[in-house]
């Protein structure tokens, strides 16, 4: 069907318009979407060293004593101590079943394959409150309680979504030749893993490590509803604080936040090779 003329004349105007402004109109959107992102984190970081306890933007003047404040906290250093021994515990017990679950997806055809990766997947599309609410009620019927374990599997369940659909897509771009060639050499299938397939998967074991690790460090719903009096993680700590009064100590360890995560993705930049992960010749 022919369009009038002023329709096409309209159509004509809007593709000149997107052909000489549409990469400056693009990058302002994005520029836009940034600051909507980064400027609250500016905002807290900024806020870690007001000079009083009373938050108010702009602070007067700038300091460092919340962060000596912080550091002579005892229970916020145990706190930090807990989120890390957790995160230690949590991250390869979830990469580990990660491993296994992607390594018999792309590998094995068997009843249940389909349903073992959305079962692996579900926990990232649930929301958080409802998994959470339904581990507290099955280790209650099993008679686990709560505490520091408890934590730690519930942080392993919230990372195995993740590490399996990352190291998933580096199996399923894998050159399956290599392994065919390790076993017509006289490899067994345990020799080829571990000589040929997993120094190639390597990098992305990696990335979903930190990624894990990231993920444990930061977790707080999962934590609040399987922990016990005894167990308390960074983001728990700050949920107590903030019960009571907000204060800049409470911006230093949202800063604290910030830098494992832009940490994470700074080691996870210089140990795997990200090119080689997001880009086959």
């Amino acid at each position: 069907m022919k369009l009038p003329a002023p329709v096409r004349h309209g159509i004509n105007l809007v593709e000149l318009f997107v052909h000489r402004h549409g990469s400056k109109l693009g990058f302002g959107v994005i520029g836009v979407l940034l600051l909507f992102l980064w400027a609250p984190i500016f905002v807290v970081s900024f806020m870690s060293f007001a000079d009083r306890e009373v938050l108010n933007f702009p602070p007067d003047e700038l300091t460092i004593q919340w962060y000596v404040s912080f550091l002579g906290n005892q229970q916020a250093l145990d706190a930090l101590y807990t989120t890390l021994h957790v995160a230690a515990f949590a991250t390869p017990i979830g990469i580990g079943i990660s491993i296994l679950i992607a390594y018999a997806i792309d590998r094995y055809d068997f009843p249940g394959r389909t349903a073992l990766q959305v079962l692996a997947t579900l926990p990232m599309i649930i929301p958080l409150i409802v998994v959470a609410v339904a581990m507290t009620m099955f280790f209650g019927q099993l008679g686990l309680g709560s505490g520091f374990w408890m934590v730690v599997f519930a942080h392993s369940i919230q990372i195995i979504p993740f590490g399996t659909l990352i190291i998933l897509s580096t199996l399923l771009s894998f050159d399956k030749t290599l392994e065919e060639a390790s076993k017509d050499l006289g490899a067994n299938e345990l020799e080829t893993f571990y000589q040929i397939t997993l120094p190639n998967i390597l990098p992305s074991i990696i990335a979903a490590t930190l990624l894990g690790f990231t993920i444990s460090f930061n977790e707080f719903v999962y934590t609040y509803f399987v922990k016990d009096t005894a167990t308390n993680t960074l983001p728990t700590y700050i949920w107590d604080r903030l019960q009571h009064s907000a204060s800049p100590e409470v911006n230093v360890i949202s800063v604290i936040f910030l830098g494992v995560a832009v940490l994470m993705v700074l080691l996870a930049v210089l140990i795997t090779n990200v090119e080689r992960i997001a880009i086959r010749d």
